[in-house]
């Protein structure tokens, strides 16, 4: 991903039963870029050169208050996966579910790239 964090592009998102493709998206846009103001590159990641591709779901429910966190494709660094994990965390805890989401199961997916040349 050339943008620094969780991009918005790609069929990431995972409608159920009445949940509109086009609302999951805005959605996953929005996670997106809140997720952004999270990124921290960990210290010892970037001492040791690590990179790699994190994949998060973020599971939402109509039965379960707040969203589940999953990890769906490692980096192969422990650090980078948790540091993926937490922005997603702090994204999900800051963007405003839509109402038209609210009361449905659905699941969005966002990849986050860690590269050296992302690390300011």
């Amino acid at each position: 991903m050339s943008e620094e964090g969780a991009s918005p592009a790609g069929p990431a998102n995972v409608p159920s039963e009445g949940v509109s493709a086009d609302d999951l998206r805005q959605y996953r846009v929005a996670l997106a870029i809140a997720a952004r103001r999270f990124k921290r590159y960990p210290p010892m990641a970037r001492e040791r050169g690590w990179a790699g591709r994190v994949e998060v779901a973020v599971n939402l429910s109509a039965w379960q208050p707040g969203p589940r966190l999953s990890l769906v494709q490692s980096s192969g660094h422990a650090a980078l996966d948790e540091q993926a994990l937490s922005m997603i965390e702090q994204a999900s805890a800051t963007t405003t579910l839509p109402e038209s989401l609210r009361g449905k199961d659905f699941r969005v997916l966002l990849p986050i790239e860690f590269t050296l040349a992302d690390d300011r």
